[in-house]
């Protein structure tokens, strides 16, 4: 059983994994359009995105022990590393499955 403090704890960080998903129109992109592909995000914005989700997985993890982060994060892999899809897609699909986590994380008893 999982207490609510816990539970919010590990939501929160999740929130911000979401919150700070690179995007097609941060201002980096306004300013330096430039240096970006028009309808795309960086792999080293990707990349350094990935590891702060995956970091963040694994502590939510050793906090409250709950299976389906490790399930979450398994898809998450599998998607970061798809063939042929932009890096926006991506983010947009392990945003989704993020949010898909926290769902589970409130309907957990």
């Amino acid at each position: 059983m999982i207490n609510y403090q816990s539970k919010q704890i590990v939501i929160d960080a999740l929130i911000k994994v979401i919150n700070a998903a690179p995007g097609l129109y941060s201002q980096r992109n306004y300013l330096y359009p430039q240096t970006y592909e028009s309808r795309d995000v960086s792999m080293q914005e990707f990349n350094t995105w990935m590891e702060y989700a995956n970091q963040i997985l694994d502590i939510s993890y050793n906090h409250i022990g709950y299976n389906a982060i490790l399930t979450t994060k398994m898809a998450i892999g599998q998607l970061s590393s798809q063939y042929g899809v932009s890096f926006i897609q991506r983010v947009d699909q392990i945003k989704q499955e993020l949010l898909n986590l926290t769902q589970l994380i409130l309907q957990y008893q």
